[in-house]
């Protein structure tokens, strides 16, 4: 019973949500120092933060953790494998919807055969920027899908080892993290030296981010003992990795160097369980993150960044995405309640 309520005292719809705000503001702040010279300071030191704490690392590790636990609730693999599909995919969809609207009513005239292509891509949640909307904007219709595909990937590949790491010992563990980080690195190192195709697959491929998701699956495996203790270190750790972040070198690593890769992770289970137990009544960080590349799609088409104040701008692409993510939510559960 004491673990039970341990598992559920934690923060972690807040880190979210923070996590997705990351996101958000390291494309938003990049596009801000190429499109213009306001407040540069202000913008190199958000996309800093940004890069510091990755937001897609973090969303990564709570969806190892929290999966593994809606995995034990499912009675079958097929069970568990609908659930995620009915929580992904309706607000996909309607994204996709979103997203044709807006590039027709915007810029009809890019529109070719090509956006075929891209719906049926999107159907199945695989990125792909036609090749008529490669002028338009960001130059990606949306940048941030393919981390839809890597976790559906994920997911599959969780349901059909979870009952064999459910029986690992410590050992096995740490061969199968290391082996992770050993990917990692290797990826790193093809993608770095190779282009076209093969950067394609490592990039859509599951087997890059695998560390952090199967780090969060190890912390909610071996909870009893793994989460006492990383409550206790979190200080420590997050004054090491600051540090570690700090020295002049530069660590390898794909994504991400390899410390924040492992240390991240840790620091995000752990201070989620350092933060009071808060639940909102719908979670908007998955609509953020699909929208708020089409909202940053259409500030930079119209160059909002150098003709309304910063602060306005700023304000617009929050408040848009918000209110984008907020409508998705709300019909995204009324069909995903409708399929059986």
């Amino acid at each position: 019973m004491k673990t039970t309520v341990e598992f559920e005292n934690n923060g972690f719809d807040i880190i979210r949500y923070i996590a997705a705000l990351l996101v958000m503001m390291l494309h938003y702040a990049s596009f801000m120092l190429i499109l213009t010279d306001k407040i540069t300071i202000v913008m190199n030191g958000a996309r800093q933060l940004a890069l510091l704490f990755p937001g897609v690392v973090i969303l990564f590790t709570l969806s190892g953790f929290l999966i593994s636990a809606s995995f034990e609730n499912a009675k079958t693999r097929k069970a568990f494998l609908k659930k995620r599909a009915k929580r992904i995919y309706p607000e996909l969809w309607i994204c996709t919807i979103v997203n044709l609207v807006v590039v027709s009513i915007v810029v009809p005239q890019l529109l070719d055969k090509s956006i075929f292509l891209w719906l049926a891509a999107q159907t199945v949640g695989i990125a792909y920027t036609p090749s008529g909307l490669k002028a338009f904007a960001t130059g990606s219709i949306n940048g941030t899908l393919w981390t839809v595909f890597t976790e559906v990937q994920l997911y599959i590949v969780l349901a059909i080892v979870y009952p064999f790491l459910k029986r690992m010992k410590n050992g096995l563990w740490a061969v199968l993290l290391v082996l992770l980080a050993a990917a990692n690195l290797v990826c790193e190192t093809v993608a770095g030296s190779s282009g076209g195709i093969a950067y394609k697959l490592i990039e859509r491929s599951f087997v890059p981010y695998a560390l952090w998701f199967f780090i969060g699956v190890f912390c909610y495996l071996k909870r009893q003992k793994v989460l006492p203790c990383l409550k206790k270190l979190f200080f420590p750790l997050l004054i090491l990795y600051v540090i570690l972040n700090l020295l002049p070198v530069k660590l390898p690593g794909y994504y991400t160097n390899i410390g924040i890769s492992i240390l991240l992770p840790l620091l995000i289970i752990g201070g989620g369980y350092c933060l009071p137990k808060i639940r909102f009544r719908c979670d908007l960080s998955y609509g953020l993150f699909l929208y708020h590349w089409i909202v940053l799609n259409v500030i930079v088409h119209f160059d909002f960044m150098n003709k309304l104040p910063w602060s306005a701008c700023l304000l617009l692409f929050i408040a848009l995405s918000f209110c984008l993510s907020w409508f998705s939510w709300r019909i995204g559960k009324t069909i995903g309640n409708r399929i059986t």
